[in-house]
């Protein structure tokens, strides 16, 4: 698991570099899922799966307000992210909602995630 001060520390760095503009929300997406062992291949389904999700937006909230961010997280996995050291509100916050999605990826596949069925990602 990735203590709290690698996170802090990843997090200032991807905050600087997404706001001057060099990070892209599909790296963001890269590096969160690589911190939990994706290989490249499984980035990009990652990639593509936040893109069914959001269309890539990290504000995204859905119309029932249930499921929030780049991977649409449903607030069924709150405990998870507070757990993480995180704040629910921080799941509309690019790397934090990736960040969470590769911790639900490592743990369960890509089985909470309809978007995945729908492209065949599996």
């Amino acid at each position: 698991m990735i203590t709290r001060s690698r996170l802090a520390r990843a997090l200032a760095v991807l905050t600087l570099v997404f706001a001057l503009g060099a990070c892209t929300v599909e790296d963001v997406i890269r590096v969160a899922f690589a911190e939990r062992g994706a290989t490249p291949a499984q980035q990009e389904q990652a990639i593509r799966v936040a893109h069914c999700e959001s269309t890539l937006r990290p504000e995204a909230i859905s119309s029932g307000g249930g499921n929030w961010g780049l991977f649409q997280i449903n607030r069924v996995h709150r405990g998870r992210v507070e757990a993480m050291g995180l704040s629910w509100d921080s799941m509309l916050r690019p790397y934090e909602n990736a960040y969470v999605a590769a911790d639900i990826w490592a743990e369960q596949g890509w089985r909470p995630w309809s978007c995945a069925r729908r492209l065949g990602i599996r």
